[in-house]
């Protein structure tokens, strides 16, 4: 009941994408005052004060008018000040049908005040305060030296009672409303704010983490191929010797090209410039390429790659994705899988998703770094023959599966290997 309310009321005064402040305030005390004027008016009509009444049915008339121009045409500004003037003209006017400064009028000449304050932006403050001021002190001004120009009078000393005390409980409700909405509105624009003091602390982390990555990860090859220039320029090398070296050489340089490839696709991912396309994907047809191109890496350390796809999935997709998971999961499961080991890649297919299914009988994941493996809070590893690792392609592979409406989880011990599993959603 309460979120319904709430709900009610966001949906009358804005939210705070589209209004600002000021403009919800506004709202919500325009709404205050159409309830307000509208008791007044029955008030003053059981009171006998007529040309009370008329003004404040005029008063109702121009607020709603003036709600309606800010709430659903968006003229904020130019309804703020429209509502500033009309409640100012009308209190004066009403000063003299009113009983004057006997009558209840220079307490809404108040909450005219602390309307202002509330609503006009800061760099007009100073105008309509003052045009406030001169308001009141030029009425009392008339009054004091023409008594006559006031034209009603209460009947009674009770019904001067009974309006003044009226009026107060109209004053007091709208300055609850107002400071109500104020706070409420500052509550929220404090949550927000900290939330995304949080998010950035987040990211700041991310940043610092991915910059020490690249700054360890990148000088390696950098300085394997700045010590490899050297060699050639300042030793003479056997067929042999320069064989090894070159071999070293590619081996790190393949290393950065590889953390430069999932480099890019992060900061795509981050920059929202990698928009996804779910596509219907024939998943045998779709790793096969990538599979071939892995069976050459394994060979180098004599890897067994044991594949048995169902040929009949189609998942829903995003090919470049899709694609770049299983890479990192391959390379992941080559790098510490130790040599004449062997790698499985299956598929297990029920009603609605088929899950695809990569295990190695590798060095495993220790319990203590489990937790933290799709993260980048995760510290570096090296494989079975030193080779680098980030945990960068994880993280990725995590982000891009959930986004693509899937799951992946892995199960894993030290020593005896690790299974990865991906489930995505077929295509109906």
């Amino acid at each position: 009941m309460k979120l319904n309310w709430e709900n009610n009321w966001l949906r009358m005064v804005g939210d705070a994408e589209h209004f600002s402040l000021e403009g919800r305030i506004f709202h919500a005390n325009c709404i205050a005052i159409i309830l307000a004027v509208f008791f007044t008016a029955v008030y003053n009509y059981v009171t006998a004060l007529h040309y009370a009444v008329l003004i404040s049915i005029v008063i109702l008339l121009v607020q709603i008018g003036l709600f309606g121009l800010s709430r659903l045409k968006g003229k904020t500004k130019l309804a703020v000040r429209l509502s500033v003037i009309q409640i100012n003209t009308a209190i004066t006017v009403a000063y003299f049908y009113n009983a004057g400064a006997e009558g209840s009028i220079m307490l809404l000449f108040v909450l005219s005040l602390f309307l202002i304050f509330l609503i006009i932006p800061r760099k007009k403050l100073t105008v309509w305060y003052f045009f406030n001021l001169l308001s009141v002190f030029a009425l009392l001004g008339i009054e004091y030296f023409y008594p006559n120009s006031i034209q009603q009078h209460y009947f009674s000393r009770a019904e001067g009672f009974i309006d003044i005390a009226f009026t107060y409980l109209l004053v007091s409700v709208m300055i609850a409303v107002g400071t109500i909405q104020l706070r409420r509105s500052y509550r929220a624009q404090k949550e927000k704010a900290e939330e995304k003091a949080v998010k950035l602390e987040l990211m700041n982390q991310e940043k610092d983490k991915l910059f020490s990555i690249i700054a360890h990860d990148l000088s390696t090859p950098l300085n394997s191929l700045q010590q490899y220039l050297q060699l050639l320029n300042e030793m003479e090398l056997s067929a042999q010797e320069r064989l090894d070296v070159e071999r070293n050489l590619a081996t790190s340089l393949s290393d950065a090209q590889y953390l430069l490839g999932n480099l890019l696709e992060w900061a795509k991912k981050q920059l929202h410039n990698a928009p996804m396309n779910l596509k219907p994907m024939v998943l045998h047809t779709q790793v096969w390429p990538t599979l071939r191109m892995f069976e050459q890496v394994a060979s180098r350390k004599n890897i067994t790659l044991v594949v048995d796809i169902d040929k009949d999935a189609t998942i829903l997709a995003d090919k470049n994705m899709f694609d770049l998971v299983l890479r990192n999961l391959l390379n992941n499961a080559i790098k510490f899988t130790n040599l004449n080991g062997k790698i499985w890649v299956n598929t297990i297919v029920d009603k609605n998703h088929c899950v695809l299914v990569i295990k190695d009988d590798g060095i495993g994941i220790s319990q203590e770094r489990q937790d933290k493996i799709f993260s980048l809070n995760i510290a570096s590893s090296y494989g079975t023959m030193n080779e680098k690792g980030t945990g960068l392609g994880l993280l990725l592979c995590k982000d891009f599966i959930i986004q693509q409406g899937g799951d992946i989880w892995f199960t894993s011990a030290a020593n005896e290997g690790t299974t990865f599993y991906v489930k995505m959603r077929l295509a109906q």
